[in-house]
């Protein structure tokens, strides 16, 4: 009701010139926006004003000219747009955000026209500018980001002997751009512990080299999860300057909300620390991933979600329930047609869970009262999201659920229907209509690989839809995602689904209010009202102005969040952090609190192998060793490698949790690789004498090692 007074109090302002309805009205505006076209995004057809007031943040006024200027006083800053167009601030409908942290320092290796990757000796040309602008010391990690094998001309695809011709003396990753996998060489294989001797695991990609067991290719979805999760340790200096180049990227996008698509605990505290020193300079609402979900409850109970603290909150869950298309891990209900990445025949994908598991996941989340978001790519996914739910609701659907499905970029006209029924927001991803049309077509098929992304049939059902980029996968770039839903217009120029065309109108939507919608933040977001944020941004152009195919041409001038500019700016004119950081060398990892204190604590840097385990002497062939060097644990525990994070702080010691390489050996090994790794669950302090290292849990020792010769 209180929205819907707001829409009519404005539609009388600017229909019939009546008096305006302002906040706090006797005080002057801090700004006064006028001379240009100003979209207000009300209603279902465009609607300008002649001027916008901002006063502490929010929007005071919006209306005409006279009555705006009667606000304005000594200190009013009044802006002439001179044409130019306003319009609220892009809310990011699905994203990685906690990327943006990292890709600042990565290679970008997008194909054109958003990169230079456009076959192997140009990613391979790339790297190598990249590593020497940067002057990467031989040893350290090189990572780039944005490969996408399904262009390189005449199937030439990017192997590990490429990169190990390249760069034999640094770890070279390559992430796939769908971000479900990476090629890698042999340095960075050995460093994540990825072997001929490592098993497929089930849902997971291996491509090997033809007539071995070697890893030679891409690498993807549950295979590379023991990578994901891994992460490189940041000073808490560069967690704070990160963050800030990170949204920085989401600000010259004109985006003043983000989105953190699948959070694991480690990046929430990564972003909560950020957070509570003041860097953020936008939104950022995160949503935890399904498995750490009960290690999130249990640092951020779930009465701290769906609210926003220093521009920061948990909006809800995240489920994936297959993989990429463009890769062929979605999951659909027909075989692809170029079989599988792996040259699997019939091969229709597979879910990431089985279906029960599904089931209960989503129940678990309804439980809660959360919102959830569902990475659903193929339509056998969707079709497992759709059981799910019904099985989560159990037939009650009196109590409203915030439910959005991610990507939904195959969904069947026959399931639109179920979330109309359902109140289901999907939220497409029209840019593969651009980028990966002909990949698209090639697996699926013409009809098929058309109907991706149905926007139109969605809104004509009375469906409210977003739209997103679905960062770092595609670059930040929403007049270019506008452009794709408008034209449906591929890579190498055809019309894909044309059908399927939304108006710019109903494009810059998905980009505003419905996206508010999506997190329950209509009534602050998504459109230029009394009383809302002053998230706003400036457009060279208006999109309902120009030509369709030109709409990717028009520029951010200048992204404002809550009133201040943000877009340009330097460092120096950014909000200032709130407190100081006392220890800017203190180091993090994304999975726990680490502290690199090898130069203190002579467990540090050094080779440990296990001789006794709860008491019992260790006799086998290979124990299992470890070693602590700069934040990272790194373990060889027979037959699995396993890695996490830990702190040494003088005798104490936090571990963090361990990702392993899950393969299978000797039943006996298994069983003292599982002890092991529950032993170090419990350590909490260690000492050194000489070359003996024992780690103690409540006074007691719990495992002895001998330092390596």
């Amino acid at each position: 009701m209180k929205r819907l007074m707001r829409r009519l109090a404005l539609s009388m302002l600017v229909l019939a010139g009546a008096a305006p309805v302002v906040v706090n009205a006797q005080q002057a505006a801090d700004f006064l926006y006028h001379g240009g076209r100003i979209l207000t995004m009300v209603g279902d057809e465009p609607a300008y004003v002649e001027a916008l007031a901002v006063k502490d943040g929010r929007i005071a006024f919006a209306g005409a000219k006279d009555q705006a200027l009667a606000m304005r006083g000594e200190a009013t800053r009044v802006v002439d747009l001179e044409g130019k167009a306003l319009l609220p601030g892009f809310i990011d409908g699905h994203g990685h955000y906690i990327n943006s942290l990292l890709v600042a320092n990565q290679a970008k290796l997008y194909p054109p026209p958003s990169g230079p990757g456009k076959d192997v000796s140009s990613i391979i040309a790339e790297l190598k500018r990249y590593a020497a602008e940067r002057k990467i010391p031989k040893g350290e990690l090189i990572i780039g980001y944005g490969y996408d094998d399904s262009v390189m001309p005449d199937g030439r695809l990017l192997n590990r002997d490429d990169l190990d011709a390249a760069f034999p003396d640094n770890p070279v990753r390559v992430d796939h751009v769908s971000m479900h996998g990476a090629v890698m060489n042999s340095l960075a294989l050995k460093k994540y512990g990825i072997s001929a001797e490592t098993e497929t695991p089930p849902g997971g990609v291996i491509v090997r080299k033809p007539g071995t067991e070697e890893p030679w290719g891409l690498i993807m979805e549950t295979a590379f999860l023991p990578v994901f999760e891994q992460s490189e340790p940041l000073t808490a200096q560069q967690e704070i300057e990160w963050t800030r180049a990170g949204q920085m990227l989401y600000a010259e996008a004109g985006m003043t909300t983000a989105h953190e698509g699948a959070t694991h605990l480690g990046q929430l505290q990564t972003i909560k620390r950020a957070t509570d020193a003041g860097a953020n300079i936008i939104d950022v609402v995160a949503y935890p991933f399904i498995t750490d979900l009960d290690k999130v409850l249990a640092e951020f109970p779930v009465s701290d979600w769906g609210r926003y603290d220093k521009r920061f909150k948990i909006g809800g869950v995240k489920i994936t329930l297959d993989g990429s298309p463009q890769g062929r891990t979605a999951f659909f209900t027909t075989p692809y047609l170029q079989g599988g990445p792996a040259g699997e025949k019939d091969w229709t994908g597979e879910p990431t869970f089985p279906q029960d598991l599904v089931n209960k996941a989503m129940k678990k989340v309804y439980d809660l009262n959360v919102p959830v978001i569902v990475h659903t790519n193929g339509d056998a996914a969707i079709d497992m999201f759709l059981d799910a739910y019904g099985y989560a609701r159990d037939g009650n659907h009196d109590r409203p659920w915030n439910v959005t499905t991610i990507h939904t970029q195959f969904m069947r006209k026959d399931q639109i229907p179920k979330f109309v029924e359902y109140k289901v927001r999907p939220s497409f991803y029209t840019l593969h209509t651009f980028y990966f049309a002909e990949t698209h077509i090639a697996n699926r098929g013409k009809e098929q690989g058309s109907y991706i992304s149905p926007m139109r049939d969605a809104i004509d059902a009375g469906l409210r839809p977003t739209n997103h980029t679905d960062f770092v996968v595609a670059p930040l770039d929403q007049m270019m995602m506008l452009w794709s839903a408008v034209n449906r217009v591929s890579r190498a120029g055809a019309e894909i689904g044309p059908s399927q065309r939304v108006t710019a109108y109903e494009g810059l939507k998905s980009m505003t209010e419905w996206a508010a919608e999506q997190y329950g933040e209509q009534d602050s977001k998504g459109t230029l009202e009394v009383g809302k944020l002053a998230d706003l941004v400036i457009l060279d152009r208006d999109p309902l102005q120009v030509e369709p195919m030109a709409i990717r041409d028009i520029r951010v001038v200048e992204t404002i969040k809550e009133g201040r500019t943000i877009y340009p700016a330097s460092a120096g004119e950014l909000p200032p952090l709130n407190v100081t950081v006392t220890d800017p060398d203190k180091t993090y990892s994304w999975t726990t609190h680490v502290c690199d204190m090898a130069g203190v604590n002579t467990a540090g840097g050094r080779t440990w192998t296990l001789t006794a385990l709860n008491g019992a002497q260790i006799d086998v062939a290979k124990p299992p060793t470890m070693l602590f060097e700069s934040g990272r644990l790194a373990i060889f525990g027979g037959v699995n490698r396993l890695t996490g994070s830990y702190a040494l702080v003088r005798d104490s010691v936090t571990m963090g949790d361990l990702a392993s390489t899950r393969m299978a050996g000797p039943p006996d090994l298994m069983e003292l690789e599982g002890s092991f790794a529950r032993t170090l669950k419990a350590v909490d302090a260690f000492h050194v004498h000489g070359d003996e290292l024992t780690l103690l849990s409540d006074g007691k020792v719990v495992a002895v090692f001998q330092a390596a010769e």
